[in-house]
């Protein structure tokens, strides 16, 4: 019987084993059904025998949380939320079982899309491709990816490299500074710390330049 949702039902700070466990498992539920999805596709593909001519992209337009940061589901600026699955194969282009570790953004979706197709991206567009990582995964991606939610009224905002992450809400009235190789899960907030303050002030930079870049565009 399936039960209708009713919210998420946690208290901030206090553990919900039980709850934890049913929301868990109702997630690994809902992906291993996908992924079932997926294949029926790409057998579909390849027994119509097109699957040697067919460009296949899986991704989502958001990650979503299992209780990290006492939080669930999505609209938050930590990895868990803002990075997501990217998945490519391209016919004769992309190495089998290959991983790349470069930074790339869904903006870069069509123009990546357009160039493995010989066609030309509108000007407009923001994004770059990223055929030379499909092709190379080993190469370099993008010196760094922005992300932007939003949380009732405010807004929130995130620049990360290869090493740092930097978010803003509300208009910079709070920020946060974490230092993805040696706390990966985003524990340790450094953006008041003195030793850091060089980063923060490069961060805060990047992120302002992401941002008007992100207003032009709508303009």
């Amino acid at each position: 019987m399936v039960k209708p949702f009713g919210g998420f039902g946690f208290e901030l700070g206090r553990e919900n084993d039980a709850l934890r466990r049913e929301y868990t498992q109702a997630y690994h539920a809902c992906v291993s059904f996908v992924d079932a999805q997926i294949g029926l596709i790409l057998d579909k593909l390849k027994s119509q025998k097109i699957w040697n001519d067919t460009i296949v992209i899986f991704t989502s337009d958001h990650g979503y949380h299992l209780g990290e940061h006492f939080m669930w589901g999505k609209v938050t600026l930590f990895e868990e939320c803002a990075r997501v699955p990217l998945i490519v194969r391209v016919p004769g282009v992309s190495p089998s079982g290959k991983t790349s570790q470069g930074l790339v953004e869904t903006i870069d979706l069509i123009p990546t899309l357009a160039e493995l197709c010989g066609l030309t991206a509108p000007a407009q567009i923001q994004g770059k491709s990223y055929v030379n990582l499909i092709r190379k995964p080993g190469g370099p991606g993008k010196p760094s990816a922005y992300t932007v939610v939003s949380r009732g009224t405010q807004l929130g905002r995130s620049i990360r490299t290869q090493r740092w992450r930097y978010a803003e809400w509300g208009e910079a009235k709070a920020a946060e500074l974490y230092d993805l190789q040696s706390d990966p899960r985003e524990y340790t907030n450094l953006a008041k710390s003195p030793q850091h303050r060089d980063i923060v002030v490069q961060m805060k930079s990047r992120l302002a330049k992401r941002k008007a870049q992100a207003v032009s565009a709508q303009n």
